[in-house]
């Protein structure tokens, strides 16, 4: 592709994802949170283990959007309103904008992407999600992710913008259940840090992805998903990645509250977004709502409440009245 890209977010998610594309475009913006970040993040990311490529310039300067054919922001979930606002007047309705931000607005109290349309309505949004660790994306690691948007035009350009030899993209115009998906599984990786900082094995670890599923695809439905997308990367896949694999945040999240650590300790130690702690108020919110029965993520909540031990949420799961599956 001949033209150039702005990543909005120089984390470990935003600078794997430029190094990865970098074979794809002319020049890669990516934009830093702060002017310091632009000299103590050269030559790379301190979680990544590979080097920017040369054609991957870190700026603070977001004026630096309106000299690039398309915008991918990976902020974390509780900056993602406050960056599109930033957005708002540096960008053209010509400009593709896609997002590869995972989570809710807290904010707003709604979906990523009912935040982009209120605040960016002259554009068609995109969601980019699925099971993708970026130590390994920018190890060039073969990875499967979900491109979603109801504006087919759009989602294929993205599919076709970040696939590379390594990378290979899905489309998909379900984007509510993408959301949902790549938000809810990482509350049931912090179960499923819990579970393992007990000392439970794999059958309690097979036992919670199950399960998890089931509370992920009730509310997905409610909120009016396809349930056939959570049989897909942004469901499943990332769900089993993220609760399966200490290199999720969310898991060693839970596994310092297992050693009972207390959430501040927790995430502390773990030293960086932990999206599943962000979004589970939230997420508890609307399937209360819509009724929706997430015993789960119930408990998740109920120890970072301070409510319930790990062990005590582990009995409450296992003394529940007997269901049809």
């Amino acid at each position: 592709m001949n033209h150039n890209l702005s990543i909005i977010g120089a984390g470990a998610w935003g600078s794997a994802l430029s190094i990865a594309l970098a074979d794809n475009f002319d020049t890669i913006y990516l934009h830093t949170h702060t002017q310091q970040e632009v000299d103590t993040l050269q030559p790379k990311h301190p979680a990544l283990a590979v080097n920017y490529a040369s054609n991957i310039e870190l700026t603070f300067d977001l004026s630096r959007v309106q000299d690039v054919h398309s915008v991918l922001i990976t902020v974390p979930s509780y900056g993602f309103t406050a960056t599109l606002k930033t957005l708002r007047p540096l960008l053209t309705s010509k400009q593709p904008v896609a997002w590869a931000t995972k989570g809710f607005d807290t904010d707003g109290q709604c979906f990523l992407h009912e935040s982009f349309e209120s605040i960016l309505s002259k554009h068609s949004g995109c969601v980019i999600s699925g099971p993708s660790f970026a130590v390994e994306v920018a190890n060039q690691k073969p990875t499967a992710l979900t491109v979603a948007s109801t504006d087919k035009k759009i989602r294929d350009y993205w599919a076709q913008a970040i696939n590379t030899k390594t990378l290979r993209a899905y489309t998909n115009d379900d984007v509510v259940g993408v959301e949902v998906g790549g938000s809810v599984k990482n509350i049931l990786a912090i179960a499923a840090g819990i579970a393992s900082g007990l000392g439970y094995g794999a059958n309690t670890q097979a036992a919670l992805i199950t399960r998890g599923l089931a509370e992920m695809v009730r509310l997905g439905v409610a909120l009016g998903a396809n349930s056939a997308t959570f049989n897909g990367l942004s469901g499943l896949g990332d769900l089993v990645l993220t609760c399966s694999d200490d290199l999720s945040r969310n898991r060693r999240f839970g596994k310092e509250l297992a050693n009972d650590k207390s959430v501040e300790q927790a995430l502390n130690n773990v030293g960086t977004t932990v999206e599943g702690l962000n979004t589970l108020g939230l997420v508890l919110s609307i399937a209360k709502k819509h009724r929706i029965e997430m015993p789960i993520c119930e408990q998740v909540d109920r120890v970072t409440q301070g409510q319930a031990t790990p062990t005590e949420a582990v009995n409450y799961l296992l003394s529940r009245t007997q269901i049809n599956e």
